[in-house]
Formats: structure tokens, sequence, C-alpha cells
């Protein structure tokens, strides 16, 4: 398929030429703490857990975030397959952008505001090896990732966000496949890399910024695996690499620890808007949150980004 750009979309991009977006943070923690169990993504197939993934999104909507994520990190072919849930792809991934619309719709007519807000179709790794480190094929992997794609695009997303890829080449799928499902709608794809600037495979954050950009993709950058704090680094490679190119960062809420039998992250929000506002001499174009973020994370963000 190939859809059309639409008002939303080409909004967007010229918005991030003057200014910076915020998006969302975490949603498994964030579900779990409203008491959900099981695959995050079946959660767009009851309505208990669609009322819980709504509840999230408003509490990054009221938190001050302008691009909402779906619920669809794990949704592909190759991860529901894991949970059996391969045969319901197109209903978890629709009903997902429906709930962000949902949201969006009701903050503003409680809120009063009008945004900017943008729905973002969120595609996460397939959870498997590409050739020759694993047994997937790239052409089974832009298979894997086309299917999810087409489904995000006609159900109305603005934004396509690929994230959270350790591989160069799965990224370069990924891209493929949202670019046959649209040509023209923004796309941003994000690798995780480690303290030292490289992903698990061996990518360079400088080396991608290129290979991404010419891939087709519109907003490029990094997140997950690492603190805010340690993120700086590659935010200043990235830039370095690129001085035009539009960025996106979304750290982890630092590194997972043990405490009292659960796993908690130690960057309370003002220490997360603390290391973030040092972000912005680099001039990103979008700033959110990954995992162990919540709503008040992102409201921070908001602030330092706000009196910059």
């Amino acid at each position: 398929m190939n859809s059309t750009t639409s008002g939303n979309d080409s909004k967007l991009l010229d918005i991030l030429d003057e200014n910076i977006l915020i998006c969302d943070g975490a949603m498994g923690t964030e579900l779990t703490s409203r008491g959900f169990s099981g695959y995050p993504e079946s959660a767009n197939l009851e309505q208990g857990g669609i009322e819980k993934v709504i509840d999230i999104h408003l509490s990054y909507l009221e938190a001050g975030s302008n691009i909402i994520q779906t619920n669809t990190f794990g949704a592909n072919n190759e991860k529901l397959k894991s949970y059996s849930l391969d045969s319901r792809i197109v209903d978890i991934n629709k009903n997902a952008v429906s709930a962000v619309r949902q949201a969006i719709k009701k903050h503003e007519s409680e809120k009063g505001s009008h945004g900017p807000h943008f729905v973002a179709g969120d595609i996460g790794p397939l959870g498997k090896l590409l050739e020759p480190s694993g047994t997937l094929k790239y052409t089974q992997a832009v298979d894997a990732f086309l299917k999810q794609a087409e489904v995000l695009v006609e159900s109305g997303v603005d934004l396509l966000l690929i994230e959270t890829i350790m591989d160069i080449n799965e990224a370069l799928a990924a891209v493929e496949a949202a670019r046959r499902a649209s040509k023209d709608i923004p796309l941003a794809c994000t690798l995780s890399f480690g303290e030292n600037g490289i992903t698990l495979m061996g990518n360079k954050a400088e080396d991608a910024v290129k290979t991404l950009l010419d891939s087709g993709c519109d907003i490029i950058g990094a997140n997950c695996s690492i603190g805010s704090d340690t993120m700086l680094e590659i935010v200043r490679k990235m830039r370095e690499a690129d001085p035009g190119a539009k960025l996106i960062f979304q750290p982890n809420a630092g590194l997972p620890v043990l405490k009292d039998g659960k796993t908690v992250f130690n960057e309370t929000p003002k220490i997360m808007a603390y290391n973030i506002k040092k972000y912005l001499e680099y001039r990103p174009s979008i700033i959110g949150a990954c995992c162990g973020s919540t709503p008040a994370h992102i409201s921070s963000i908001v602030d330092a980004v706000s009196s910059k």
C-alpha cells in the first residue's frame, strides 16, 4: 500500500523544524502498576486492558507529551507467535491506535488543549537475530515488520517509530517495511546502544546516522539500554555526525536495580530532567523516556525543555 501524507503528518515535521516535541514514557511498567499482568500488547484485546492503556496515555498527555506511542512494541508477527496471538495482529494494532486517539480526544475535550498531539505507531524488534548472526532471513524480517506497519498506517498513525533495535540490518529491514507501507508518512528509527555508544551487534552511533537517514528515515536517534546521563555522549556523537538531522532520544530512567524483590530504576524525575537539559545544546527534535519512566519523569522533562 502507499498512504498519502495527512495534514497531521506534514505538520509534525514542520513543527520539528523550529520546536522540540515531547514523547511519552514507559508503557509496560505503567500497566503493571495498574494491575495488568501478562503480555502488554494483549491488553489491547480486552475492555479492561484497553481502559488501562487509555488511562496511561491520558497520564502522559496530562504530563505534557505531544507524541503518544501505541501499545504495540511487541505487536509484530514474530513476537506474537510466541504468545499464540499472531492471528490477532490486526486487532491488537488497530485497537492500540484507537486507544491513543480516544485518549487525545478526551484530553483535548476535558482540558481545552489542542495540542499539538500526534499518534506514533510503535514498532519494536522481532526478538530474533538476522543472518549471519541468527537464522532469520532479511526478507523474512521485512515481511514480519510489513504486516504490522500496514495495519498501523491503515489505522491512521501520524508517525511510525521503530525503536530499541540493536542490529542495523534489522533496523534497515524495519525501515524498508515501513516505507513499503507508506512512502510519505514521517518515519523515526532509534537504536539501543551500550555505554560505549555501540550496539550489541557492533554498530556505532556515529555510523548509524548516515545509514538510517540514507535508508529513508526522517528522524533518527537512540532509546533504551542506558540512563539519561550516559546517553548524553551518544547525543553528542549523533549530532556531530550530522549537524542538520532531526534527532530523537528516549533514555531509560537509569539502570534497573533489585529492591525488596522488585525491579526499580534509579533515576528520579528530577535527576532525569537535569541530565536531559544537557541534551538541548545538541538541538534534539524529540525527547521522551523509556524503561522505568513515569508521567512524573515526562512532566519534569517538559519543565526542563520549557525553561531552556
